[in-house]
């Protein structure tokens, strides 16, 4: 077993690997309580949904991660909604939507990742703004970033 000496007050203390071990674990947990990611913890990141799809054409639609399922909910033509969350330590928080509605009397249902830790914390920062439309979701610039099938 691998042993570190540590000294102070004049004296040398045999340190077990095992120890070690527990000593750095305890302080990157520690470290990892008080941020998100590379941010800093009373950091949230905000996600708004936008219903840009033709005039009078509700929007359904149902958004989750792996911890918290956000309901079915219903947008009105150009009006959005958004929520707040952080982002955990490795960057991997995923929302994932799915939204409905009905096209030219037709059902149409698509689905997509909203918000995608790393990625979306490099492109977005701390506001992913998501314009959902008829032939895909556009960002906060206009940018389609997402075709429909």
């Amino acid at each position: 077993m691998a042993c570190f000496f540590i000294s102070g007050n004049g004296r040398s203390t045999l340190v077990s690997a095992r120890f070690f071990f527990l000593v750095v674990l305890s302080i990157f947990v520690g470290f990892s309580s008080v941020t998100d990611g590379f941010g800093i913890a009373w950091q949230k990141t905000t996600v708004v949904v936008r219903n840009d799809l033709p005039p009078n054409t509700m929007l359904a639609y149902h958004c989750k991660s792996a911890n918290d399922d956000l309901g079915e909910r219903y947008l009105a033509s150009n009006t959005e909604w958004s929520w707040s969350f952080k982002v955990n330590f490795w960057d991997t928080t995923l929302y994932w939507c799915n939204f409905g509605w009905n096209e030219n009397g037709k059902p149409r249902q698509e689905g997509y990742k909203v918000f995608k830790g790393r990625k979306d914390v490099e492109t977005c920062g701390v506001y992913c703004y998501r314009s959902i439309r008829s032939d895909g979701i556009y960002d906060f610039e206009g940018t389609m970033i997402h075709k429909w099938p």
